[in-house]
């Protein structure tokens, strides 16, 4: 029982967690609980301590439906008080069809006596609009007259002087859109206060923008970089996330029409939606049925929500309802399917889905608030969805980071592998080819060997059968000299002319031949202890990434004659008190880049990775409880390994 529950503890974590960051989003970013004070039968009475912070203007609002008011042509006939989010089309009270019409609005606030500039923060109104402060004419957009109708929107801050009573009226046609008149609750209050406002949202907006547009970038670079496709598409999906929240800071700088901005803006968020299902299939490792179903009916409501925006100005209001039940059976089968199939891959131990697994208990628990707590209206961040979807794409960014960190890893390591093995097989070619070259000597030596017997059997007949002379003697002695100079140099590097282990023998007579081939002067002076520390495999891989170092960084120095050094190797070894002793010592030009007390490799001049050799060098060393010491110096770069003998203190 305490062992389920201590598994139960994430989950419960997950849920408690999202539940408070719903809960103080509501309270503290909403403009329904923001503050007390609110217009009542279309008064509002403002004092000077209620000026502190902006007012959002929501209940009791004036509203004379079919009709477009003028300060000339105030009041109208029939009225009734609206709260600003209770209506979201022109349909009346239900009683028509047609969801488009006019409408106009009208507040009386009551100022202090001084007068002062204030500020109304009008967001999108739909879809065009006149707005009169005490019959003035302070701001417009598009043409609400029906004869001569032109939809536009532009959210604004608008200013204006005043004292005591204020009349506020708004006039406001929409043929247009699928929302109609003043939907937003609007903020007022003293010019610095909603300006700052204003301000404020636009930043935190922008950063929105700007981070999506840097992880768009950054996985495509990655994606490009290492082929893989789930990148791609989530680089795509970030972009989506830069456009989406870019079309409020668009909508605050231009007046731009209805169509096709909004039509637009709600296909990116039901993109973003199909980019999750897309990408939490992968990751997940969705069956096959799951993935086509769940890809087709995301599929469906993009091209259903891109029909919606097109066609809003022939939409009814049965079709709008239609609709709107249609969304929430999908988000809810949205919210339902990845939590399923989340648990579903975490349960077949997919480590990859278990950051989803908890991203989705999270989307699924803001839905529910998001349905708990329909009132809300945020003030400088997003909607109660925007967060779990927010959610929701970090646990896939961090997820296909990870894969890609791993696959970037196991890249480096295959390469490594495949340097090694190649490296190997020419030790190999050329070790085979010293064989080959110093049996056809011997087959050589063989062969003429029988002459030099007939040659020395005659000297010692004509000792034997006749009187020899010192002379005689003399000859002999120097045709064996030099028989022998001869034959000795006619073999080449044999196996054991460096140390008396074969394998590091090999290594070394192939960067001996190498350091040769390229003009450098090479030193060895290798001797093995009398017990093995380090297994070949490890003593070669110690050995042979030094000298490739070494190797490498003589080539990189300039040649000979145009320098006053010497392109050099040197490599020893001895044994005293105990220790091990290994120095590699090569000339160099000079360039050592380091990062934190590490060496960065030189080998891709656009890298900025740690040098894979020296850093497996010295995983090996430490590993045998050894030291690895690196000295560069002006012209000469020195590598010391210290390794204990077994059975020393």
């Amino acid at each position: 029982m305490a062992a389920n529950l201590k598994k139960c503890i994430p989950y419960l974590l997950t849920l408690l967690a999202t539940s408070f960051l719903c809960v103080s989003l509501y309270m503290w970013n909403n403009k329904y609980t923001y503050n007390d004070l609110q217009p009542r039968n279309g008064q509002l009475f403002v004092t000077e301590a209620d000026l502190s912070a902006p007012t959002f203007l929501i209940n009791d609002w004036e509203f004379y439906p079919d009709v477009l008011l003028s300060p000339d042509t105030y009041p109208g006939d029939y009225m009734v008080y609206n709260d600003i989010g209770q209506r979201t089309r022109f349909d009346g009270l239900g009683t028509r069809t047609n969801p488009h019409g006019c409408g106009s609005y009208a507040l009386h606030i009551y100022l202090p006596s001084d007068t002062k500039t204030y500020a109304l923060e009008l967001p999108e109104i739909f879809s065009a609009y006149k707005l009169y402060i005490n019959g003035r004419l302070i701001a417009s957009a598009g043409d609400p007259h029906p004869a001569s109708y032109t939809p536009a929107t532009q959210a604004k801050v608008v200013a204006f002087d005043s004292c005591g009573q204020t009349d506020i009226l708004l006039a406001v046609s929409d043929y247009s859109h699928f929302y109609s008149g003043l939907v937003y609750p609007p903020a007022f209050g003293s010019f610095s206060k909603v300006e700052s406002l204003h301000h404020i949202r636009l930043a935190f907006t922008l950063i929105a923008c700007t981070i999506g547009l840097l992880f768009s970038l950054f996985y495509v670079y990655f994606g490009m970089r290492m082929k893989k496709r789930a990148p791609m598409l989530f680089a795509a999906l970030c972009f989506l996330m830069f456009i989406t929240p870019l079309f409020p800071i668009i909508h605050c700088l231009l007046e731009l029409p209805i169509f096709p901005w909004y039509a637009l803006e709600l296909l990116c968020i039901y993109l973003m939606m199909l980019l999750v299902i897309i990408l939490h299939n992968r990751i997940c490792d969705a069956g096959y049925y799951c993935r086509r179903i769940s890809t087709a009916v995301s599929a469906t409501f993009c091209l259903m929500a891109a029909l919606y925006g097109l066609f809003s100005a022939y939409l009814t209001v049965p079709v709008m309802q239609i609709f709107s039940r249609c969304l929430f059976i999908y988000k809810l089968a949205f919210a339902a399917y990845l939590l399923l199939t989340a648990g579903a891959a975490f349960k077949r131990l997919n480590s990859s889905s278990k950051p989803l697994f908890f991203a989705a208990i999270a989307y699924a628990v803001v839905f529910i608030w998001d349905r708990i707590l329909p009132i809300y209206e945020p003030i400088l961040f997003g909607w109660f969805m925007d967060f779990g979807s927010l959610i929701i794409i970090c646990a896939m960014g961090y997820t296909l980071w990870r894969d890609l960190t791993n696959a970037y890893i196991n890249k480096l390591a295959f390469e490594e592998e495949n340097h090694q093995f190649q490296k190997q097989l020419a030790m190999q070619e050329l070790y085979h080819k010293e064989l080959s070259g110093q049996l056809e000597e011997r087959r050589k030596i063989t062969h003429d060997f029988r002459q030099h017997l007939y040659t020395i059997s005659g000297f010692v007949e004509q000792l034997q059968h006749t009187s020899a002379s010192d002379t005689n003697l003399e000859e002999l002695k120097e045709y064996l000299n030099t028989l022998t100079t001869h034959t000795t140099s006619q073999t080449g590097m044999i196996t054991g002319a460096f140390s008396e282990n074969t394998a590091v023998d090999v290594l070394l007579q192939y960067y001996y031949f190498c350091a040769k081939e390229h003009g450098i002067h090479i030193d060895i002076r290798f001797c093995m202890p009398q017990q093995q520390i380090l297994p070949d495999v490890e003593l070669c891989t110690v050995l042979g990434n030094l000298l490739e170092n070494a190797v490498d960084a003589c080539n990189r120095m300039p040649m000979v004659n145009e320098s006053k050094f010497e392109k050099s190797i040197a490599v020893s070894s001895h044994e005293t008190d105990g220790q091990w002793f290994i120095l590699v010592e090569n000339t160099y030009d000079g360039i050592v880049k380091q990062k934190h007390n590490r060496f960065l490799s030189r080998k891709d001049t656009k890298s900025k990775r740690f040098g894979i050799g020296l850093e497996s060098v010295r995983d090996i060393i430490e590993q045998h409880g050894g030291n690895l010491d690196i000295y560069p110096k002006e012209t000469v770069f020195r590598v010391g390994i210290t390794l204990p003998l077994k059975g020393s203190d």
